[in-house]
This record gives structure tokens, sequence and C-alpha cells, in this order.
């Protein structure tokens, strides 16, 4: 019988192989390490990033909000540059006559600088003739004529008679300023110790002291004298 031997593996490229594989498997590990280091820097920044971009807009939001407002408080009356606008507003003039008149009211718009007619909220009117016979009206809107001398109120007209203790009230009234008279063609009713008056239109002069209702159609002036 031959024997024949073996070879066998040399020990020295053994070791060299598993070498290697522990080099390979190093390298894997430490690009594992760098990636999970890198994404965990993305992360930990963009915690930092989100939450301060959230806090910069809303601090940016409230910023421009306080600005637009402050902006409208200053320049409040002038988003119309054609506009004019008083608060309070205040005109006086003098009747024919010589009675004194005040109007006032909440807010005045005039639309075009050379304008002549001036739109008012909630006016008031007074008649100053004698102390006797002042008359107070007023009403929801009003339409001042300065060039017609005429103002028109609507909505809720209620007049204080001064030359009478007679309360009035309709929907709508003409000022003739010029001849301190009141009238309008639409429903009236009045009050006073003289009694109660209805009406469909008027005329009333003279401090409250003449005083004509008209019927309209078939709707009479009713009247209730009281004794």
């Amino acid at each position: 019988m031959t024997l024949t031997p073996t070879s066998t593996a040399d020990p020295a490229a053994v070791d060299d192989s598993a070498d290697i594989e522990i080099a390979d498997r190093r390298a894997r590990l430490a690009q594992q390490a760098a990636a999970v280091r890198r994404r965990s820097r993305v992360i930990k920044l963009l915690r930092t990033v989100f939450p301060s971009a959230i806090i910069i807009l809303a601090i940016g939001n409230f910023g421009w909000i306080t600005i637009q407002a402050i902006a409208s408080s200053l320049d409040v009356y002038k988003g119309n540059t054609n506009e004019d606008r008083m608060t309070n507003p205040r005109f006086t003039g003098l009747g024919n006559n010589g009675d004194h008149y005040i109007i006032s009211g909440l807010e005045a718009v005039r639309i075009g600088h050379d304008a002549t007619t001036i739109t008012l909220s909630s006016p008031s009117m007074d008649f100053k003739g004698d102390a006797a016979r002042s008359t107070h009206i007023s009403a929801n809107h009003g339409v001042y004529d300065q060039n017609a001398q005429t103002f028109t109120l609507t909505g809720n007209v209620v007049m204080v008679s001064g030359g009478s203790d007679m309360t009035f009230t309709t929907t709508e009234a003409v000022v003739d300023l010029a001849k301190s008279t009141f009238h309008g063609d639409k429903h009236i009713e009045g009050n006073g110790s003289v009694g109660h008056i209805v009406g469909e239109s008027f005329v009333i002069a003279d401090g409250g002291r003449d005083v004509t209702f008209h019927g309209n159609g078939e709707a009479k002036v009713f009247v209730t004298v009281q004794q």
C-alpha cells in the first residue's frame, strides 16, 4: 500500500484571511456608526430648527398684524383720498327769519373735497329762536345740502316742537333751513296736550306752532282733541 500525503493549509494564509474579514467587519461597523451619528445630528438639528421656525413665524405674523393695526389707526380716514370724514361734526347757520340752527352728529362724510352734500350718522338739529321756541329734531341718518340749504333726515325721525308741547314722529322729513320749516310725504303722528294727530304728509312751520297735516288718497287726517 502506498500512502500519499495530503496538503494542509498554510497557517500564515489562514491568519491573513481572518485579519481581512475582521478589518472588513470593523469598516462596516464604522460606516454604520457614522451613518447613525449623521442621522442623530440631522434629527437634533431638525428638533431645534422646526420649533424655532414656528416661533419666528408666529412672531412675524403678530408683528405684521400689529404694524397693520397701527398703520390703520394712523390712516383711518385716508382709505379714500377723495373722502373727507369728521367725527362729532357741527354746522351752524341762520335762516331767513333770523332763526339760528345747529346741525351735529356722530360722524360726517363728504365724498369729494369740493362737494356740498354731506351725510351724517345719528344726526340732530336744533333751531334756536327765542328760548320758548327752541325746536329739536333727530334721526338715524341725515343729508345736509349746503347749496340747497336743506337737511333731509331719515329713519326714526323725532321732532320736539319748541312752539308747543307736541312731539312728532315719522320716517322721513326735509328741513328747509332758509324758511325754518319741516315737510314730508311720509306717515306722521303727533302727540301733545291738544291730542293725537295722524297724517300722511305734513308741513310744520313757525317753530311748530303752524302744523298742517294732509291725507293721501283714501287715507284721511285723524285728529283726537283732548279737552
